[in-house]
């Protein structure tokens, strides 16, 4: 069974730091779904979630952070400080950005963009905070079914198959973050 981690008990969230670092795959709120992430580094971790989700590699994953600093790396160097441009939107967007060599294929399911979101979600900042590194964000969902979108649902479903869940609540948007391709600025998926 999933340990569920409330993040104002250190106790508990210093245990979870390291086991994400070492790999742990968890649920957490975001701005209208919950979702599933772990460290971006960890490719066992990545394949797991691809495997609960039954997703295929190829659709990619997004990655989140609280942070522009810690996605730098991640995005060719010629387009970050376009990124950085683009992030003032109040509206929860997804840049899907030139990639980095830096980046496993099992997130750009192959491609050589990545996306990448700057959250604003309170829950989701202190957790990339505490963690201090970017984190998939996937949702919370079987490919194909609808994203789970309350806590009590999440630990339902998911509480066999992940370490961790995190407690809190989603945002109030109705959908999750629109997908804007950074150099084209076509909207890949509307958000809301």
């Amino acid at each position: 069974m999933s340990e569920i981690i409330n993040l104002k008990n250190n106790d508990k969230l210093n245990v979870f730091i390291e086991a994400a670092k070492a790999g742990a795959v968890f649920a957490y709120p975001t701005e209208a779904v919950y979702g599933l992430g772990c460290n971006i580094n960890n490719k066992d971790s990545i394949k797991k979630i691809l495997k609960i989700k039954k997703r295929d590699v190829s659709k990619g994953l997004i990655i989140i952070s609280d942070n522009l600093e810690k996605v730098r790396e991640l995005i060719d160097d010629n387009y970050f400080k376009l990124f950085v441009e683009n992030n003032s939107d109040a509206i929860p967007t997804t840049w899907l950005c030139p990639a980095s060599n830096n980046i496993l294929g099992e997130i750009t399911g192959g491609s050589k963009k990545v996306g990448i979101r700057i959250t604003k979600h309170e829950v989701s900042r202190i957790l990339c905070k505490c963690l201090e590194f970017p984190i998939i964000s996937t949702s919370a969902n079987i490919s194909g079914q609808k994203p789970i979108t309350n806590f009590s649902d999440c630990v339902s479903v998911f509480g066999e198959k992940v370490d961790y869940i995190i407690e809190g609540n989603i945002g109030e948007n109705k959908k999750p973050s629109r997908i804007v391709d950074l150099l084209s600025k076509e909207i890949l998926r509307e958000g809301g």
